[in-house]
């Protein structure tokens, strides 16, 4: 298995391959995260072009893990400023950690975390910052496995 930077002609195959799957399951953990309509009928040209959008972004990174050529899993990773205001560098945050059913806890979540930490590492960030799902207790597990510990907590609350 190698974790690596994603190359431009693999989008699609990411979308299709591992993007998607990880969507449906963050729809079955909570409606929050339900598919559009456009999406569960087959268009993903949106989501293709949100994916090329991405890569284009010099403050943007998507790792995947690749095994006898196909795509495992992913994460991705944004570079952020913090405010001035605040006495705290710049961060990364892993926006999305994804590792297909046959692959899981063998090792691969924890490489994709390691390789956007080095990451974070090269482009002089204080930290990485992570949001997971309330009710994703394997996640939650994993990040606190890799030292990951609650700062904040995110509330929402849907405007009727």
């Amino acid at each position: 298995m190698q974790v690596r930077e994603i190359c431009e002609d693999e989008l699609e195959t990411l979308v299709v391959d591992c993007w998607l799957p990880f969507a449906e399951e963050m729809g079955e953990l909570d409606e929050y995260n339900a598919l559009a309509e456009h999406v569960r009928n087959g268009d993903l040209d949106g989501s293709i072009t949100y994916r090329e959008e991405l890569f284009a972004d010099e403050d943007q990174r998507t790792y995947v893990a690749v095994e006898a050529g196909e795509l495992i899993g992913y994460a991705t990773a944004e570079r952020t400023e913090t405010p001035p205001v605040f006495a705290r560098g710049p961060a990364v945050n892993l926006g999305e950690l994804f590792v297909g059913e046959a692959h899981r806890n063998d090792g691969i979540a924890s490489a994709l975390i390691e390789r956007v930490e080095r990451w974070a590492e090269a482009v002089d960030a204080e930290r990485v910052t992570i949001a997971v799902n309330a009710d994703n207790e394997p996640a939650k597990a994993l990040y606190e496995r890799h030292s990951y510990g609650i700062r904040r907590h995110k509330l929402d609350k849907t405007i009727d």
